[in-house]
C-alpha cells in the first residue's frame, strides 16, 4: 500500500534507484527503476562498452530525483498517483516468455543487438592481437584510437544524417497530397421519371 514517509529515509532509500519507490509503496515504479539501472550495469560489465555509462547514469540521476518530487506531492496528488510499471514493461506479454513488438521496434532491437554483437566480438578480438602483438606497436595504438574515437562520432553523424533525410521525406510526402476529386452525385429518379424523359426526347428526335 502506497503511503507516505519520513523524507529522511526516502532521500536515503532512493540513493538506490528504484528502492525510495518501494519504500514508498509504488513496487511497479520502483522494480522498473531497478531493473533498468541493473540492465545497464550488466550489459556495460559484458560488453565493456563504457558509452553505455551515460544512460546509466542518466536513469540513477531521474529516479533520484522522481523518488523525492513524488515524496513531496501534497496529499491529494500523492493519493491520485497511480503505481504503473515504466519504460513499457506493462505491455510484455509473459504468459509464454514472449514480448509483442512491432515492426519498427524489432527492427531497432535488431540493429542494437547486431551492434552490441559486433562491438563484443572486436573487444575480444582487438584484445586478442593486443597481447599477441604488443602494445608498443603504433599501429595497434592508431587503430585502438580510432575505433574507441573516431569511429563512434562517424556512426552518430551517419545515424543524424539519416535521421535527417527520414524528416525530409516526411515532410515532402505531407506537402504532396493528391487532390480529391469531387464527384457530383446525379439525382435519383424513379422509373416513371425515366419514362417521362425518354419520350420527351422521342418527341423532340422526331421533329
Amino acid at each position: 500500500m502506497k503511503k507516505k514517509k519520513n523524507r529522511f529515509w526516502l532521500f536515503v532509500f532512493s540513493l538506490l534507484p528504484g528502492a525510495g519507490h518501494m519504500y514508498m509503496g509504488f513496487m511497479k515504479m520502483g522494480l522498473s527503476f531497478m531493473l533498468g539501472f541493473m540492465l545497464m550495469i550488466g550489459v556495460i560489465g559484458i560488453t565493456n562498452i563504457s558509452v553505455f555509462l551515460v544512460l546509466a547514469i542518466t536513469l540513477y540521476i531521474y529516479s533520484f530525483f522522481h523518488a523525492n518530487n513524488i515524496g513531496g506531492l501534497d496529499d491529494e496528488a500523492f493519493a491520485a498517483l497511480e503505481d504503473e510499471y515504466l519504460f513499457g514493461i506493462g505491455e510484455w506479454d509473459c504468459s509464454r516468455f514472449k514480448i509483442r513488438l512491432d515492426r519498427k521496434s524489432r527492427n531497432i532491437a535488431a540493429v542494437v543487438c547486431i551492434a552490441l554483437g559486433v562491438s563484443m566480438l572486436w573487444n575480444i578480438a582487438f584484445s586478442m592481437l593486443r597481447n599477441y602483438v604488443g602494445w608498443d606497436n603504433p599501429y595497434i595504438r592508431a587503430v585502438y584510437y580510432f575505433m574507441r574515437n573516431e569511429l563512434p562520432r562517424a556512426v552518430i553523424a551517419l545515424a543524424i544524417i539519416w535521421f535527417g533525410v527520414l524528416l525530409l521525406r516526411g515532410k515532402k510526402a505531407e506537402s504532396v497530397e493528391p487532390e480529391k476529386v469531387e464527384e457530383k452525385e446525379e439525382p435519383v429518379r424513379w422509373s416513371g421519371q425515366v419514362e417521362q424523359i425518354e419520350q420527351r426526347d422521342d418527341t423532340k428526335g422526331g421533329e
